[in-house]
């Protein structure tokens, strides 16, 4: 073994070869009860929450689901980045509790992800703020917007963050299409609070179980694995942080988990979980099915020491669906320490599967409007199954056109009324677009996932 494990190695993150999540159905597009009910209670606590707000406030808010709003989040200090929607220091003390209800409903349960996690870089950013960072840290310098209007109907996005944080939750016909991009960081790395005013007085260290899940990874590989996973960049944050929107390289790095032992391959999946547990519990058992049927084509590579203590460490996953990655960088407040970025994305799912994504190379970028002329559900969907497609308007003349990656017709059916269903019989794993066509109008497309 070319690297010591150390504290951080949590015995937690041992998963056996054979587990696997519980919400199998749910990873293979079938709209769970349970899913549908996270929904339905987060588009509950958004209305809650607008109904504290004037006028004014609700349509600083309520913004435009379009390409332009969903890329505005940012990893950096608000005062460098302007964020939309309500700010919450701006807000009163029953307006915050109503706001941080919504991000909690839409967010995991486990200990130390999810909302929890972050609560912690919230108040990470008061420590920066009392130890020398000044103005432009505090726990309400982030930002709540809604993107397009809250529904278990229609498509919307949840957007919340502020320094350090970023989170972007896209929703279409009451299930979560998208619980990316998502950025975390963190600085310091452990700190305590001095205040009760986000999270009790204690100790916090908000991202150290995805270091120790990176750690655990990495210091599983033999010396040949090593020199095949090892990269010869170095990196000094994120490649795909919030400037990367469908940047995914081209060509996969490093050793593909297919070359792995099995217990290697649960170090793996064990390094996702602590991301994928930032979503909600439905939703992240979901991903985790696909990310792990995915396993043998995700590849895993690293670069610097290997130990995550040190500028320039970082790790990446890289799937045919799952992106994470997890670098070290200076300090910035506290500069005689290190600090942590991490993203995650997905091929097919950033913002919902909608503007920025693999299958914006064969027809280009979908077209805003397409949601507001029809849903597709489930979405992903499982070889086999039926995806259901559901009309705004009904049609007197519609016609919808199945093409696969490489832009070549699947399928093509002309039908009439206000819903059609779409065979994924015989389709394997991947993206594809489906095009509709009605009454004579321009075509309008949208993605989708075989699973």
């Amino acid at each position: 073994m070319a690297f010591r494990q150390n504290a951080l190695v949590k015995a937690s993150f041992v998963a056996s070869p054979q587990e696997r999540p519980t919400s199998v159905k749910g990873s293979k597009g079938i709209k769970s009860a349970t899913q549908t009910q996270d929904v339905a209670a987060v588009v509950t606590a958004a209305n809650a929450f607008i109904a504290t707000l004037s006028a004014s406030q609700q349509a600083t808010l309520l913004q435009a689901y379009n390409s332009t709003n969903v890329t505005k989040w940012s990893n950096l200090p608000t005062t460098f980045v302007a964020r939309i929607g309500l700010k919450l220091g701006d807000l009163t003390t029953a307006q915050q509790t109503a706001a941080l209800a919504v991000v909690q409903a839409a967010t995991g349960t486990t200990p130390n992800e999810g909302f929890d996690e972050i609560q912690q870089i919230r108040a990470a950013d008061d420590n920066l703020n009392a130890n020398g960072g000044g103005a432009a840290y505090g726990s309400g310098l982030y930002y709540l917007a809604f993107l397009g209007t809250p529904s278990t109907t229609g498509t919307w996005q949840l957007q919340f963050g502020g320094h350090h944080l970023g989170t972007n939750i896209t929703y279409g016909n009451g299930t979560v299409t998208g619980a990316t991009p998502k950025f975390e960081g963190v600085e310091p790395l452990t700190f305590p609070t001095t205040n009760t005013n986000v999270l009790p007085i204690g100790t916090y260290s908000p991202l150290s179980s995805e270091a120790a899940g990176m750690l655990a990874m990495v210091s599983s590989l033999t010396t040949a694995q090593q020199a095949t996973a090892k990269l010869t960049q170095t990196f000094n944050d994120v490649v795909l942080g919030p400037n990367g929107n469908g940047q995914f390289p081209t060509t996969k790095v490093g050793i593909p988990c297919s070359q792995l032992s099995a217990a290697q391959q649960a170090l793996v999946l064990a390094a996702m979980r602590p991301w994928v547990n930032d979503s909600d519990d439905a939703t992240a058992a979901s991903l985790m099915s696909v990310y792990q049927n995915q396993l043998a084509n995700t590849y895993i590579s690293y670069s610097g020491t290997g130990l995550f203590t040190t500028t320039g460490d970082y790790a990446r996953i890289d799937g045919p669906n799952v992106w994470i990655e997890f670098a070290c960088q200076g300090g910035i407040v506290y500069q005689s320490q290190i600090h942590y970025h991490t993203v995650w994305r997905d091929h097919a799912r950033d913002y919902g599967g909608n503007f920025y994504g693999t299958y914006t190379t064969v027809l280009g970028t979908k077209a805003a409007t397409a949601a507001a002329v029809f849903s597709m559900y489930p979405n992903p969907t499982a070889t086999g199954n039926t995806m259901r497609v559901l009309l705004a308007t009904p049609a007197t003349a519609a016609t919808y056109t199945l093409r696969n990656a490489l832009g070549q017709t699947i399928a093509s059916k002309a039908f009439q009324g206000d819903a059609v269903q779409v065979p994924a019989s015989g389709l394997s794993p991947g993206t594809y677009v489906l095009s509709l066509q009605v009454d004579g109008k321009a075509p309008v497309t949208r993605q989708f996932v075989v699973d």
